[in-house]
């Protein structure tokens, strides 16, 4: 239950810093974002410059070997910087609105200085690959971390002032401890420093208020208030099951073009609740793990590409295990096995039969061998295994015919893998969410040992996986799945 309080109260307060997104913070992170690019620009410039004087004793611009000026080479690698320097911040993370040291801030900017360095280089090699001078970029991945740094503090101390100056005031409904911590986070959560009027106390409100509140009065006197107060926010504090006595004191709020926000806390669960439009009618929407329909998208389309190219390379392989397997075993070829894809819905998996005809009938006499903790079934030494289907298995060969449920759209390149559905009936209930992505070949249970592994920690790894997935993170998989399975770890 605390671990339950705990969720619900993290999810709350993300909700309630969501609900206070300021359209003083959106202005701000904007021209950021145009600062960090007009930074990036004159960044270029004084390196190129710092070069020529310091190091090469020569006007500046420099002239070229042909004679021609270096003006026209530094402009084809400069026309992309002032979108790609703020592509690369953000990144790292750069415009997230949360509060970190400067400390972590310089080490997000050396990281992105890095990656613009890494940017930079390819674009010289393919433009200017044998005149473009290398000291520029190692001077540029030293001064542009420094520019958006400085440029950082620049853009605070200028928004903090300019917020000093047209403070925003901001009226509570609510007296009770609920209502102090979402004054507390409005301090926070608006560029500069709103002014709180004070509190209006709710006709549910049965409790004293609390020690540090101002109560300007009733609820009712919200209507006097927006008309004689200067009011440019108000803020309501209130619990799910009032949200209809809300709701008339918030139209008259949009009467008079003042925005409202309403304490989501009531409807937090372990997922962050987030307004959707169907049509014209919201709704809101819960999600265990957002992910962009974009990058899924693009997801999707990689898989594709990735799973043609596969059997184009594969095939002469898939060709000569189909042989073997013939010539060893007979038929059948491939084994078809009924497996639980995207949120349980069933699909037949695509196998090269590793074992003897019949394996699955025979699996009740050797269940005294399973060496799994939990719903599955694993015997590393399977005796029903063909001595050829341990060849394929070591070397994950079997798995190749998968490549087709990839391109059938049934499974992915990365993703948990597919469970059988018995399996999947003995789960307890919070393992049935690694359902919610579509499965996949590899994921991390199979760069982090396989079979080694206990179940549950096999579980907590593909909740990981789903709960912290990118495009990244898939990259990484796979450039780890490489070894593991030349090196056979775990099968």
């Amino acid at each position: 239950m605390p671990a339950v309080a705990s969720a619900a109260g993290n999810c709350a307060k993300s909700s309630a810093l969501a609900t206070l997104q300021s359209r003083s913070w959106r202005q701000f992170r904007a021209g950021l974002i145009a600062a960090d690019a007009l930074a990036i620009i004159l960044a270029y410039i004084f390196t190129d410059f710092v070069r020529c004087w310091l190091y090469l004793r020569t006007d500046w611009p420099e002239l070229l070997s042909d004679g021609d000026s270096s003006v026209r080479m530094h402009m084809k690698v400069l026309v992309f910087l002032p979108f790609a320097w703020p592509l690369i911040l953000h990144r790292v993370d750069w415009y997230v609105r949360r509060w970190q040291t400067w400390a972590a801030s310089a080490k997000s900017a050396a990281i992105a200085g890095v990656l613009l360095a890494l940017l930079v280089s390819a674009i010289a090699l393919l433009l200017e690959r044998d005149r473009y001078p290398r000291m520029q970029i190692g001077l540029l991945a030293v001064i542009a971390p420094a520019t958006s740094l400085a440029v950082r503090g620049i853009t605070a101390l200028v928004a903090l002032r300019a917020g000093v100056r047209r403070n925003r005031r901001v009226l509570i409904v609510g007296t009770g401890r609920d209502s102090v911590r979402l004054r507390r986070l409005a301090s926070i959560s608006m560029v500069g420093r709103p002014h709180i009027l004070g509190h209006l106390r709710a006709p549910w409100e049965s409790e004293p208020p609390a020690p540090s509140v101002v109560v300007l009065g009733g609820m009712e006197r919200l209507g006097s208030a927006l008309d004689d107060d200067f009011v440019d926010e108000v803020l309501f504090s209130a619990p799910l099951d009032r949200l209809s006595e809300i709701l008339p004191f918030v139209r008259q709020c949009e009467e008079v073009g003042v925005p409202a926000g309403i304490q989501a806390e009531s409807f937090a669960c372990f997922s962050m609740p987030e307004i959707v439009d169907m049509h014209g009618l919201p709704m809101l929407a819960y999600a265990p793990a957002r992910h962009s329909p974009e990058a899924l998208a693009f997801k999707r389309a990689l898989d594709i590409a990735v799973a043609i190219v596969g059997i184009l390379i594969t095939g002469p392989i898939m060709l000569i295990c189909a042989v073997v397997i013939r010539l060893t075993s007979g038929a059948p070829i491939l084994f078809h096995q009924p497996r639980s894809g995207l949120n349980g819905r069933r699909f037949v998996m695509y196998k090269f039969r590793t074992m003897e005809e019949g394996a699955e009938r025979k699996q009740a006499e050797i269940a005294h061998l399973n060496e799994s903790d939990g719903p599955v079934f694993k015997v590393l030494d399977d005796p029903r295994v063909t001595r050829i289907g341990r060849f394929l298995r070591r070397w994950s060969l079997d798995e190749l015919p998968q490549l087709f449920n990839v391109l059938k759209g049934d499974m992915a390149i990365v993703g948990p893998r597919p469970p059988i559905p018995a399996e999947v009936a003995r789960y307890d209930r919070w393992q049935r969410r690694r359902l919610s992505m579509r499965p996949g070949l590899t994921c991390l249970w199979q760069i982090k040992g396989r079979h080694l592994i206990g179940f549950e920690e096999w579980m907590r790894l593909d909740l990981y996986y789903i709960d912290h997935w990118s495009l990244a993170l898939d990259f990484r998989i796979l450039c780890r799945t490489i070894p593991t399975v030349l090196g056979g770890t775990g099968a």
